[in-house]
């Protein structure tokens, strides 16, 4: 395999599919012009917003049955090096319902189960895939029978050869991770709260809280609050980037598209300033589509120019 810069690791892929409309009703039926399906899962919403902005992209997990043959179609279409484990059970497919009050309503599921075995061959193919990198994103949920422990191993042998991880993921999950010291993690503000179970009422709640994950060796924290923007700490510097105000379509992928733009500016070597800016515009690029995880590159040029970074207090 040719050297790559950016890798993304989705152990629960999905086939996304979105219904917009008018009203969503418990208990009747609706009807709704054709849904909307793109291959999903964090990790992959990443890894085509990545190959959207002009860089190359090895995406790995594990897919299966029908819904993992649509995802690897998918992938083929984008260019992206699939190197995705086959596995035996189906992989998942998940529902997002969006009115004409743009109320969104998703249905996730757990997603299929994955054998020993089965992540026996993802080790041995994660380490090929390793040693020709410079970034690394592992996004998402796991799977049935995946526990935090595969997360951790991915960290300490990222770590071993010196690769930036960007970790987008929550709950136990992440607080379990965070002791191997990812290069960034970005939990948005409930995940945080939930994360250190206290309630941060206030930016200065929401600062000293960074400042306890920052601590811990993670380089780069990012807070994300919706309108009001993100709260970063990178190398003990703290930055507040606004966000860019759009009419929003569809909110879903928009915190995936951020960590694209978090990648591709690292992987360009740009100012921490000039990658948050990015990783801004992205996110809100990707709030004016109807695909999950998609932005369109001319919008986000444009976007970059109404986001404003300052340092924080």
């Amino acid at each position: 395999m040719a050297k790559l810069k950016i890798a993304t690791i989705t152990l629960n892929p999905a086939i996304d599919t979105l219904y917009k409309l008018e009203q969503f009703l418990i208990g009747n039926a609706t009807r709704t012009k054709n849904p909307v399906r793109t291959a999903g899962g964090k990790g992959l919403n990443v890894t085509r917003v990545v190959k959207l902005l002009g860089e190359d992209a090895v995406a790995t997990g594990f897919i299966g049955g029908y819904s993992g043959q649509f995802i690897r179609s998918e992938l083929k279409k984008m260019g992206v090096h699939d190197q995705f484990i086959e596995i035996n059970e189906e992989s998942r497919q998940c529902l997002a319902f969006v009115d004409n009050m743009d109320n969104q309503t998703e249905i996730l599921p757990e997603g299929p189960f994955v054998t020993a075995e089965e992540q026996k061959i993802f080790k041995k193919r994660l380490i090929e895939i390793l040693s020709n990198l410079d970034i690394l994103i592992i996004s998402g949920s796991l799977p049935r029978g995946v526990s935090a422990e595969l997360y951790q191993f991915i960290l300490m042998e990222a770590k071993k050869r010196q690769l930036k991880v960007l970790l987008d993921t929550s709950g136990q999950t992440l607080w379990e991770c965070l002791s191997e010291r990812p290069y960034m993690i970005k939990p948005n503000r409930e995940e945080l709260e939930q994360l250190l179970h206290k309630p941060l009422k206030s930016e200065k709640d929401i600062w000293d809280a960074i400042e306890i994950l920052h601590r811990k060796g993670i380089p780069l924290v990012i807070v994300s609050d919706g309108r009001n923007g993100s709260f970063v700490i990178y190398e003990q510097k703290r930055y507040k980037v606004t966000a860019a105000k759009v009419q929003t379509v569809s909110a879903v992928g928009s915190g995936d598209a951020f960590v694209a733009g978090i990648a591709v500016g690292l992987a360009r070597k740009l100012p921490i300033e000039e990658t948050l800016i990015l990783a801004s515009a992205c996110g809100a690029a990707n709030a004016l589509e109807e695909k999950t995880g998609f932005v369109n590159k001319e919008r986000v040029n444009d976007l970059i120019k109404q986001i404003q970074i300052t340092e924080g207090q």
